[in-house]
């Protein structure tokens, strides 16, 4: 080796071999046989995710060790977020996981073990000493700031040798591999630049053993940044179509995937989609989706609120999400919205036709307006806007939002007609507030009208995840 590399040191309170832990990582199906991994989202508004991992301790020999000679078991890369509500038990016992500062050291050990062997001692020592420590202790708000000087830096290694291998001071062996040793060291910086390894603490009894490792914690799922006004009105004429995040996708022989989304939406069809993305020479960014695996079946069940997808992941993806098309579910709000738009519907061409043959319709010593109408429509107009405000998940809040602008709309016309019923007005007055109201109310009706075209329209399969990626 014409070049040489910089010896990676060992990381200050563990004694971890830097093959054994390279070889771990690079090659997690020899000895992660499954990954179930269970995401539920509460109505209450909290997302869960389950994982179990089928475990082989007895893939390798020897196996990572802490001081107190317990087993270290890098399962995953989890995502730069707050763990809340962490736990993980194994073979029904708890398990503690790495603190920060040990899962920084195992994974500088891991990235200055993966560095290309055909750079130069010096730029591997710099690279080593000061970019890999800069990007996997960069906090989650910094870290596209650390990988925009990591990538630049890389675009420096990379001329540099270029230079070498110009002058042919590289092996062609090492001038071979160098673009593939690159791309390796690279890719796995971003991750873990993006994420930690999540490494496991398990007794030194069980080592030898077939495992099984579960691990669970709450996250906040988001549905993105605040829509603007024209997001909001394509959300009421078209399927919402969201995404969920996988963590490590590729890190098992067989992966399972189940989803459960609230009970006031249902789950039309979701897609495992990688996002396979790249750096080019400005530092700009590209990806590629390609799906992965489809459940359809949940098609076929008209409240559906969970589906199901396996596969065999081929290779270690840079990211990974699951794609679902949502709606609103036949019952909860929907259902509601339906009965009151109808119901206030009925009402006002009630209204329309008593107020034409008021003679011939009310009794002697009925007034008209009325302050007792005016007090039941006032408390209707209080009870859509009470039943508009109960607590909801990220989810239910973008799928539902046309019928809530709808009950909305409805609240709003039912005090318009509570002030209708209490005061007189001019009839040039009156044809302007009635033609208000009706308009209000003709806007609510279309809302709910469209709510229910659109879920008819998506069981006849016009508007898919599918479609909506490559277009009509």
């Amino acid at each position: 080796m014409t070049q040489g590399q910089v010896p990676p040191p060992e990381p200050e309170h563990l004694t971890v071999d830097a093959d054994v832990l390279r070889t771990l990582f690079l090659s997690p199906r020899d000895w992660i046989h499954r990954r179930v991994e269970s995401v539920v989202m509460s109505p209450d508004g909290v997302t869960r995710r389950k994982v179990s991992l089928d475990v082989d301790l007895a893939a390798h020999d020897p196996w990572p060790t802490d001081p107190a000679g317990r087993l270290l078991v890098p399962a995953t890369i989890q995502a730069k977020q707050p763990m809340r509500h962490f736990d993980a038990v194994c073979e029904g016992d708890p398990v503690p996981v790495l603190t920060t500062e040990d899962n920084g050291a195992l994974a500088e050990l891991l990235l200055r073990g993966l560095i290309p062997e055909q750079l130069p001692l010096g730029e591997a020592a710099v690279l080593a000493e000061e970019h890999v420590p800069a990007i996997v202790h960069a906090p989650e708000l910094l870290v596209e700031d650390a990988l925009d000087r990591f990538w630049a830096h890389c675009e420096h290694l990379r001329a540099v040798v270029q230079e070498l291998i110009d002058r042919d001071l590289l092996s062609p062996e090492d001038a071979a591999n160098w673009d593939e040793d690159l791309a390796l060291f690279t890719t796995v910086a971003d991750q873990l630049a993006r994420g930690f390894l999540l490494t496991f603490v398990l007794p030194a009894a069980l080592a030898g053993r077939r495992v099984v490792v579960k691990y669970a914690m709450d996250e906040q799922y988001a549905a993105g940044g605040r829509p603007r006004v024209g997001d909001r009105l394509r959300h009421c004429w078209k399927p919402w179509v969201g995404r969920v995040g996988l963590h490590d996708l590729a890190s098992c022989r067989s992966f399972h995937l189940e989803l459960t989304v609230p009970a006031e939406v249902r789950l039309h069809e979701f897609t495992v989609l990688s996002r396979e993305a790249g750096r080019g020479s400005a530092g700009s960014s590209r990806a590629e989706h390609r799906v992965l695996a489809e459940d359809r079946a949940v098609r076929r069940w008209p409240g559906a609120v969970r589906g199901h997808v396996a596969l065999r992941p081929t290779s270690r993806f840079d990211d990974a999400s699951c794609e679902m098309v949502i709606l609103p579910a036949g019952q909860g709000i929907a259902a509601f919205a339906s009965v009151a738009v109808g119901l206030i519907t009925a009402v006002l061409v009630l209204v329309a036709v008593v107020s034409r043959t008021a003679d011939s319709v009310l009794g002697p010593g009925w007034a008209v307006p009325s302050a007792a109408a005016s007090i039941v429509m006032s408390v209707v107009a209080v009870l859509l806007s009470w039943i508009n405000r109960q607590p909801e998940h990220d989810i239910s809040v973008r799928v539902l939002r046309p019928l809530r602008y709808a009950l909305n709309l409805e609240a709003f016309v039912m005090l318009m007609l509570a002030g209708a019923a209490s005061v007189p007005f001019e009839p040039g007055a009156a044809a302007a507030y009635w033609t208000l109201l009706g308009t209000l109310h003709t806007l609510s009706l279309v809302l709910v009208v469209r709510a229910w075209w659109v879920r008819r329209s998506v069981d006849r399969g016009r508007y898919t995840a599918r479609a909506r990626r490559h277009g009509p």
